[in-house]
């Protein structure tokens, strides 16, 4: 297994990768987590014609991949209203199509996470992150 310590190959790959679906999307705002387990958030910028009063997200997680989500009532906790699970790190243009289906009149994805893996384990994800190369992004305040 390849450690994901923020600054290795598989960190810069994975932030490679989400920038890549972040350009496809035209989010406002995203933030990553590279650590062990890694995870995403994207703000959408439209809200679901269905959740009128909650704000729309996209989440990825290393277990799961992508999934659309509304903001609680209370605004702390998403609500994942269904998972793409195509694959764990899909192609940015099909992220793109599971987003432009939610705004759609049907129910893209499915409703229960597809469990790909398990986060840590040494089963050549990191590997597969490591293939995303370019400049880093989403680097802490003084690592460029």
């Amino acid at each position: 297994m390849i450690e994901r310590d923020g600054l290795g190959a598989p960190a810069r790959g994975l932030r490679q990768y989400l920038l890549a679906v972040a350009t496809k999307l035209d989010v406002p705002a995203w933030f990553c987590e590279v650590e062990v387990p890694a995870s995403a958030y994207f703000a959408l910028e439209r809200r679901l014609a269905r959740f009128p009063d909650h704000e729309a997200a996209l989440l990825w997680d290393e277990r799961d991949g992508w999934a659309a989500a509304v903001e609680s009532p209370t605004g702390e906790d998403a609500v994942v209203l269904a998972y793409l699970g195509a694959d764990v790190l899909p192609a940015p243009d099909t992220v793109g199509a599971f987003v432009q289906d939610l705004y759609g009149d049907g129910y893209p994805g499915r409703p229960d996470p597809p469990d790909f893996r398990r986060p840590g384990a040494p089963d050549g994800f990191d590997d597969r992150l490591a293939t995303w190369t370019g400049d880093p992004v989403c680097l802490p305040e003084g690592q460029a």
